[in-house]
């Protein structure tokens, strides 16, 4: 009789539990995540793509001031340009190298470019039309983003140094983001992107495309 009695007490114990937990998944169902791959972009992103875009530019201007010849009267000026340009591609790319991505710098999951048309190989920035945020570097405290359509210069997306930064959750205060609204909704094409920080003021064009 004791064993018996035992043996419902546990039974109902156990019931209980599991009545418990299943109410308080219920309770407390999963939350969305803040960033996903595709509805944001990484102020590191667009900072590397742009020194990218530098060196590729400075290279094609060095390939044609070794063209001139030491006879020429421009030869010293030239060959005072390609020093000045191979600083500048060294200065780039230790800059590029010390950039973290979002995952390393914040536990978000990187940004994930759609697929583009063929034909693909280029030195061109991919973004998603589905954006709605940029996530800032850490350091960065003031930040402005411009995109602006290459065919009408409709601007898309516009905020400014008084714009609102939010907190990443979980990074102790140093994940910051902005977010925006997106002008054109399903915006497909070649816009402008402009970014100003305290820090850099640079533009580059970008390519949008639908998430794939």
């Amino acid at each position: 009789m004791k064993t018996r009695y035992v043996v419902l007490v546990l039974l109902s114990f156990a019931m209980f539990t599991n009545i418990s937990c299943d109410e308080d998944e219920d309770n407390n169902p999963e939350e969305e995540a803040l960033f996903t791959s595709t509805n944001y972009i990484y102020e590191g992103d667009l900072r590397k793509y742009y020194l990218a875009t530098e060196n590729t530019r400075l290279g094609d201007s060095i390939a044609v001031w070794q063209q001139v010849p030491d006879s020429d009267p421009d030869y010293d000026v030239t060959q005072n340009y390609i020093a000045q340009a191979n600083a500048s591609i060294e200065i780039n790319g230790i800059e590029s190298d010390t950039i973290v991505s979002p995952e390393e710098a914040f536990l978000i999951i990187n940004p994930i470019p759609p697929i583009p048309p063929a034909p693909s190989p280029c030195l061109c920035l991919i973004v998603n039309n589905t954006i709605g945020a940029l996530a800032l570097q850490v350091g960065t405290n003031q930040m402005s983003l411009t995109i602006t359509s290459t065919e009408d210069e409709e601007t898309l997306v516009s905020t400014n140094p008084n714009s609102l930064l939010s907190t990443i959750p979980n990074t102790n205060n140093t994940g910051m983001y902005q977010s925006f609204q997106f002008g054109q909704e399903g915006f497909i094409g070649e816009a402008m992107i402009s970014v100003q920080t305290e820090n850099n003021s640079y533009s580059f064009l970008a390519d949008f495309y639908n998430p794939q």
